[in-house]
């Protein structure tokens, strides 16, 4: 496509077009999201400017929400993609057929290397993600988008402001189209692009070292032409296309296999596009909080600094200042009466430590503090770390499940169709070509609760040695591999090869009572052998006495 054939193109148009479309489509949650993050996540802002960078820093007055919404993101955290956890594994919707030792150590394999690819020296999965979930934890929306980098050979996880990127989603609430605007100096947008794609006159700016930020768009949608025998854009599921705002300018246009970007949501109510969060909920809470520490901050000012009542100007030397240590002249007149005097703002203002105590107490409750945090707890046992797992799973459970869906999963899935795709992986065993694969999902918080099962059937077995001693009808109503395999699904975190088949288990003991049967028999051999060599020697020496 020649250079004039690009500008004014109508996908670039399209795809500025909806950009500002979906923009005005989510107006009535931005002010909220603006305010949640001046009072609770400060570097995030700016939803309703043109450039989210130019916004107003301003400094909330209370550090309290902004701590309670980093415990419960670090929580999010640790509890469902934590890396020192196997928080995932990769396996076919036939559970016997998982358990088959091949498929189980395929289903390793694959987990591990797919695992291995979200490591910090080969992306940068980790920290984007702990960005995520602090933008669901305070707006109930985050945004990210990966890519695999050819000439760094490193895969490109990045979290995203909200400011600069708007979806819509299907009949089906799932995210089928995203629009992003981002701005790149002129020398960046060669780096990205190459310089056959970009606008001349951007071309020129770069070559006088403009530092003009140049606004650009990039659309990933559904693509309903989709061929997949086809060649090029057409033959990839999701359309791509990236625009920049000068010239209306067609930057380039292409396709992916799945859908970059990632738009988890924590709650969402039925027929809204962007959810809300804790932050939302603790939102009301947090203004009051501002507030009162706005008004004590006040009241304390006007205590320490009160504003002095003066009859005239030539009254007041200092110009409008009192200073410790020094002598106000006419600040009494001849007969000793005061001429200055502070003004009466009528005491205190009638807050009490309880009242603000209380709003902090709503707004840690509506981050779950009391369960995101240890502090002050010592000697817990791992009974109690266990029961604490339980309770936050519990309030999780119906948001965790939605964020695995709609980030977690799908970024494990398009991970490995991409290590796939560049041969990373090698083949399953030939029994499990054409099953499709799924994601199974292993959070910190269902491990523990699996642990603890364990730890129930732990102690069901013990309960029944004592009553064992009495009748053996209890040892004999358990089933060992049962209870193996009970042990091994509640250890989610152990490798599936560890466990070996029962068909192999029964192989394995037919052996070796094979085994012991032949050895028993051999020693029955070897014995009956050496009592005859001994009844021989004993008739022998008989044989041999006097009178015989």
């Amino acid at each position: 496509m020649t250079g004039p054939d690009r500008a004014g193109h109508k996908d670039a148009r399209i795809t500025i077009d909806r950009w500002s479309e979906l923009k005005r489509g989510r107006s009535q949650h931005e002010q909220d999201w603006n305010d949640i993050a001046r009072l609770i996540r400060p570097q995030r802002g700016g939803f309703t400017m043109d450039n989210p960078q130019s916004r107003d820093h301003r400094k909330p007055l209370s550090s309290e929400p902004i701590l309670a919404a980093s415990s419960f993101a670090a929580g999010i955290y640790s509890g469902l993609t934590n890396p020192a956890n196997r928080w995932f594994g990769l396996e076919t919707p036939d559970e016997d057929f998982n358990a088959w030792r091949p498929m189980a150590e395929w289903n390793d394999i694959a987990t591990a290397r797919v695992l291995a690819s979200f490591r910090p020296a080969l992306s940068s999965f980790y920290s984007s993600t702990f960005q995520c979930y602090s933008d669901i934890a305070a707006f109930g929306n985050a945004a990210a988008y990966d890519e695999l980098h050819q000439r760094e050979r490193k895969f490109m996880d990045i979290s995203i402001s909200l400011a600069e990127l708007v979806f819509d989603i299907d009949a089906w609430g799932r995210v089928w189209e995203v629009v992003r605007r981002f701005r790149l100096t002129p020398a960046a947008a060669i780096d990205m692009f190459s310089a056959d794609d970009l606008p001349p006159k951007l071309l020129e700016l770069a070559q006088k070292g403009d530092r003009t930020q140049v606004t650009f768009y990039h659309r990933v949608a559904a693509n309903a032409v989709a061929n997949p025998s086809g060649l090029g854009r057409n033959s990839m599921p999701w359309a791509s296309t990236y625009a920049c705002d000068m010239e209306c300018w067609l930057v380039q246009e292409g396709g992916y296999h799945e859908m970059p970007y990632y738009a988890p949501r924590w709650d969402v109510d039925s027929g809204h596009i962007y959810g809300t969060g804790p932050g939302f909920i603790a939102l009301a809470s947090t203004r009051a909080v501002h507030q009162m520490d706005a008004a004590t901050l006040r009241a304390a000012q006007y205590a320490s600094d009160p504003t002095m009542l003066a009859p005239d100007r030539q009254d007041w030397p200092l110009n409008g200042h009192v200073r410790p240590g020094v002598v106000v002249y006419g600040g009494v007149n001849m007969q000793g009466q005061q001429m200055l005097r502070p003004l009466q703002t009528g005491g205190g203002i009638g807050l009490t430590r309880e009242e603000k105590a209380a709003k902090l107490e709503e707004v840690k409750n509506a981050f779950h503090y009391a369960l995101m945090t240890v502090q002050g707890r010592t000697g817990m046992t791992a009974e109690e770390t266990l029961i604490m797992e339980e309770a936050r799973m519990r309030n999780w459970a119906p948001h965790s499940d939605r964020i695995m869906e709609e980030y977690a999963a799908k970024k494990v899935e398009r991970r490995f169709r991409m290590l796939w795709r560049a041969g990373q992986i090698p083949p399953p065993p030939k029994e499990a070509q054409g099953l499709p694969m799924q994601v199974r999902y292993q959070s910190a918080a269902s491990m523990a609760m699996r642990a603890r099962e364990g730890m129930a059937i732990k102690q069901f077995i013990a309960d029944l040695g004592p009553l064992a001693q009495t009748d053996s009808r209890y040892i004999e109503r358990l089933d060992p591999d049962a209870v193996i395999e009970a042990l091994h699904e509640a250890a989610p975190s152990l490798p599936a090869r560890l466990l070996r088949s029962r068909e192999d288990a029964d192989q394995i003991a037919q052996a070796r009572a094979e085994q012991q049967q032949m050895a028993q028999g051999l020693q029955a051999a070897q014995m009956g052998a050496g009592a005859l060599k001994d009844a021989a020697a004993a008739a022998g020496a008989m044989g041999g006495m006097p009178g015989m």
